[in-house]
């Protein structure tokens, strides 16, 4: 991929335990891991009404340089937009790193 098509930044959050108030653990994201720049390919959404309520559901593509430390479990912000990877693929031999991402409505 040319560096010039890498226009986007995503910042990649890592995923942390904390313990609440009945011992219950819930999952957060607050951590920021690092920035990345990669290229965004829009690749389909939808819309659902749920409980008289809408929700948007979008799908794209991340492509950016590979890096050992992207785990599934972590979480994007492109655009203060949130999105989780919903699967990691390794395009050529560690050159590139694709990830498909799903918006997060929450």
């Amino acid at each position: 991929m040319r560096a010039g098509r890498r226009d986007s930044k995503a910042s990649f959050y890592s995923k942390s335990s904390t313990r609440g108030d009945y011992n219950e653990s819930t999952d957060v994201w607050t951590t920021k891991a690092f920035d990345a720049r990669g290229s965004v390919q829009y690749a389909g959404g939808d819309a659902i009404l749920s409980n008289e309520e809408k929700f948007y559901s979008g799908v794209i593509f991340f492509t950016m340089r590979y890096r050992s430390d992207v785990v599934e479990t972590m979480r994007l912000l492109i655009d203060d937009i949130w999105y989780r990877i919903t699967y990691l693929e390794e395009i050529g031999r560690k050159v590139d790193l694709k990830l498909s991402l799903s918006k997060i409505n929450e």
